[in-house]
């Protein structure tokens, strides 16, 4: 007959004591970490319904201007978009609905995403952590060279046969502040959905740098 103590002896891993960090409970410390992640996460997933960028455009027939808004998945007002698409028509611009299909339709998908793993990167440690939060960190710059990347291709692609073409050269619109374009002017601002995703970004960045702080002075 095996006794209970041959049979610890035949398998030592039987005896192995259980991993103490797998049980051990939650430190005042890293829930200091994780409230700054949920708070990112939550800024991240606010900004969706939150407009990001807006432009306004100036004409001889508008002087009080057309303003056009712009949401990760949508811009509007509708009205001002189809009054902004016929003075567009003049000088061979591309409609507005044209721009940026690609981003808007998976924007609802990839912000979720992006909060769900800027939260879930607490229980990750080391580059797995920071692979984690990077996408956060940069998505703000993602969002300025991908709508500047737009306002380039709209500005540099006119219809040579548009009726006011004679008269227009290649442009890009202005991503921030005053532009003036022929008989046209705009002032674009960005608005509070950008600034919420850029307090993500920052927070995200600040609880990296704490990390990074963190490991150095436990190796001193």
């Amino acid at each position: 007959m095996i006794s209970a103590s041959s049979s610890v002896t035949a398998f030592p891993e039987a005896a192995a004591p259980i991993d103490q960090s797998l049980t051990r409970p939650v430190s005042l410390v890293q829930l200091l970490k994780l409230t700054p992640l949920v708070v990112a996460g939550a800024l991240l997933m606010w900004s969706i319904f939150l407009p990001y960028w807006e432009i306004t455009l100036h004409a001889p027939q508008y002087p009080k201007g057309i303003t056009i808004v712009v949401n990760v998945d949508s811009m509007g007002p509708a009205k001002n978009v189809r009054e902004v698409d016929g003075l567009n028509h003049y000088i061979g611009m591309m409609k507005l609905d044209d721009a940026a299909k690609f981003e808007r339709q998976i924007s609802l998908f990839a912000l979720p995403l992006l909060a769900a793993l800027v939260v879930v990167s607490f229980f990750f440690r080391g580059w797995l952590a920071l692979a984690f939060r990077l996408p956060v960190i940069i998505y703000p710059l993602i969002f300025i060279a991908d709508l500047f990347g737009w306002l380039y291709y709209a500005g540099h692609s006119l219809d040579k046969h548009a009726p006011l073409s004679s008269s227009i050269h290649e442009f890009t619109p202005r991503l921030f502040g005053h532009g003036t374009i022929g008989q046209f002017s705009t002032d674009a601002v960005f608005r509070s959905g950008f600034w919420a995703a850029v307090a993500a970004a920052l927070i995200t960045l600040a609880v990296v740098i704490w990390d990074w702080r963190s490991g150095r002075a436990a190796k001193a």
